[in-house]
C-alpha cells in the first residue's frame, strides 16, 4: 500500500503536536533517536523557503524517531555532490536532496543505487529517485492566474500590463510563469505581457531588473513573481520608481516566508499569493523517506497541497503568534484531502 500520510488528518495532527520549536538545525544536526537515518542536502539553505522545509522535516523526524541530518550546498553543485556522497559513506538509510542541478547528480545516484539507498528529491526530479515531493507548479500557477484574471477584470479599467519576474533557468519556475499566463488567458482578462525579466529568485536582483523594466514601461500595473523575493523586490522597485502603488496589483508564488505573509496582510498592492506550505513539504519528505526505507510502493511524484491565499484566508492555514506566522498542519492536511 502506498504511504500517503502527508494527506491524512491523523498524521497532520501528530505533526501538529510535534512542533518542538527546534529551529533550523546546523548542518550535521540530528532529530529523533530511532534506527532510521535520513540525510538531506539542501541547495540553498540560507533562503527562507528551505529553512522552512528543513523545519518541517525536523518536526516530522522528531515525531517519528528518525535520525536526521542536513547540509547546505549553497547553490554549488560540486559541493552538493560531495555532501551527498559523504552522507552515503556515513551510512544514511535514505538520502533526500533539493537538487542544485537535477542533471548533474548522476554520480550521486549511481553510488546510492550501488549501496541500495533510496533517494527522495524535493521539487525537481532526478533520474533514479523513488519520488519527488512538491506541488504541481503549472496547475497551481494556473489557479493563481485564474484568480488574478478575475480580480483584474473587475478592478482594472482597460488593459492590464503585466511584468513577470521569473527564473527561466529552472523547470519549476518556468512552469509557474507559464501556468500564471495560461490562467490569465483562461479567465478572459484583458492583459498583455509587457515584459519578462530574470529576477534570479532573489530580492536584490528582482529589485534591480524590475527598476529597469519600470523605466522602460511605466505603464506596467501588474506584477507576477515566481517566489516571495521576486514579487516583493519588484513591488519595491515600483514604489521607488515613484509610481502609484494604489494602481499596482502584485501576485506572488510561494508565500514561503514571514515577509510574504506580512505583505499580504499589510493592505498594500500584494493581493494574492500561491501558498506552497514549505513546512508541510519538509514533513512529507520525511514521510516518504520512511516509506521508501520500508519498501513501500511510492508514486514517482508526491504532490503536496497548494492554495491561493489572501489577507482574508491566510489565517486558515497559519496562526499569527506574536508576529510570527506558524503553520497549522491540520488545516493543510484537510486541504490535501479536499
Amino acid at each position: 500500500m502506498t504511504r500517503t500520510t502527508y494527506g491524512k488528518a491523523a498524521a497532520a495532527a501528530a505533526l501538529a503536536t510535534a512542533l518542538l520549536a527546534a529551529g533550523c538545525s546546523n548542518a550535521g544536526g540530528s532529530g529523533g533517536d530511532g534506527d532510521l537515518s535520513v540525510g538531506y542536502v539542501v541547495n540553498f539553505g540560507s533562503h527562507e523557503w528551505y529553512q522552512n522545509v528543513v523545519q518541517g522535516a525536523e518536526d516530522a523526524a522528531a515525531e517519528h524517531g528518525v535520525q536526521f541530518q542536513w547540509e547546505d550546498a549553497n547553490v554549488d553543485l560540486s559541493k552538493q555532490i560531495t555532501q551527498a556522497e559523504n552522507m552515503l559513506t556515513q551510512g544514511v538509510d535514505v538520502l533526500m536532496m533539493s537538487p542544485v542541478d537535477p542533471g548533474g547528480l548522476s554520480s550521486v545516484m549511481a553510488q546510492a543505487d550501488e549501496r541500495g539507498v533510496p533517494v527522495v528529491t524535493e521539487s525537481n526530479a532526478v533520474d533514479g529517485a523513488v519520488t519527488t515531493v512538491g506541488i504541481e507548479n503549472y496547475e497551481a500557477a494556473k489557479m493563481l492566474g485564474l484568480w488574478a484574471g478575475e480580480y483584474l477584470a473587475e478592478n482594472v479599467d482597460g488593459t492590464a500590463h503585466v511584468l513577470i519576474v521569473g527564473l527561466p533557468t529552472q523547470k519549476d519556475t518556468q512552469d509557474r510563469a507559464a501556468g500564471f499566463v495560461d490562467g490569465l488567458t483562461e479567465s478572459g482578462a484583458d492583459f498583455e505581457i509587457t515584459q519578462e525579466v530574470n529576477g534570479g529568485g532573489l530580492k536584490d536582483i528582482a529589485l534591480d531588473v524590475s527598476t529597469d523594466a519600470f523605466t522602460a514601461h511605466p505603464e506596467i500595473n501588474v506584477i507576477f513573481g515566481i517566489n516571495d523575493d521576486s514579487a516583493l523586490g519588484a513591488t519595491q522597485a515600483y514604489t521607488e520608481a515613484g509610481l502609484d502603488p494604489a494602481k499596482l496589483s502584485t501576485f506572488g508564488f510561494g508565500v514561503e516566508g514571514q515577509a510574504g505573509k506580512g505583505a499580504l496582510t499589510s493592505d498594500g498592492p500584494y493581493l494574492a499569493g500561491l501558498a506552497m506550505f514549505p513546512e508541510y513539504v519538509g514533513a512529507t519528505l520525511i514521510e516518504q523517506a520512511i516509506a521508501a526505507a520500508e519498501g513501500e510502493e511510492i508514486p514517482e511524484r508526491t504532490v503536496t497541497p497548494a492554495a491561493v491565499v489572501t489577507a482574508d484566508n491566510l489565517g486558515d492555514y497559519y496562526t499569527n503568534e506574536g508576529g510570527t506566522w506558524v503553520i497549522d498542519y491540520d488545516a493543510v492536511a484537510a486541504l490535501a484531502e479536499q
